[in-house]
């Protein structure tokens, strides 16, 4: 997975992930709606024009949030880099969310019942009293780790103490 833009000077990608693929359960749904609806609208044949009409505008509109849904999922990834933590949700770098390590208070795992089947959870990462949830992280635990190991390092470094493993 690529890093858009540049690195600072002796940082490198420690982890990256996407979300996991079970989000795109509801874009399925959506796209499955649509079908139906669309079915609906050509088996009404000319009788009963405008609910024909209501049906195909019903199954464009879900295709659209299908669409829209999947593509950011597509488009949204979590990097962890030696010295911040990236959230990458478009096409534009103006998108991105930056989080340097030196500033995260937590890093901790909400657990789901569902989402718990495909070991998958979401992380809710705090900053300045704001909170920040990556969606669906696959193996959360390993990355919520990662994240709390490499904010060790980067304040070990910054005390002057000797980098740990």
């Amino acid at each position: 997975m690529k890093i858009r833009g540049e690195l600072i000077p002796g940082e490198y990608a420690l982890a990256a992930t996407r979300s996991h693929g079970v989000l795109l359960l509801r874009p399925l749904g959506w796209a499955l709606g649509s079908m139906v609806a669309w079915s609906f609208s050509s088996a009404l044949g000319t009788d009963s024009r405008w609910i024909s009409y209501l049906a195909l505008a019903l199954a464009l509109g879900l295709l659209y949030r299908a669409v829209k849904s999947g593509l950011r999922w597509w488009l949204t990834s979590y990097v962890l880099t030696s010295h911040r933590l990236l959230v990458r949700t478009g096409m534009k770098s103006s998108t991105d969310v930056s989080i340097p390590l030196e500033i995260i208070e937590g890093a901790n795992l909400k657990r789901l019942t569902l989402m718990g089947i495909v070991d998958a959870a979401p992380i809710v990462v705090r900053v300045r009293g704001q909170q920040y949830i990556l969606k669906a992280v696959p193996d959360a635990a390993r990355f919520s780790h990662e994240i709390r190991q490499a904010q060790m390092n980067v304040l070990a470094i910054g005390k002057g103490r000797p980098q740990g493993n």
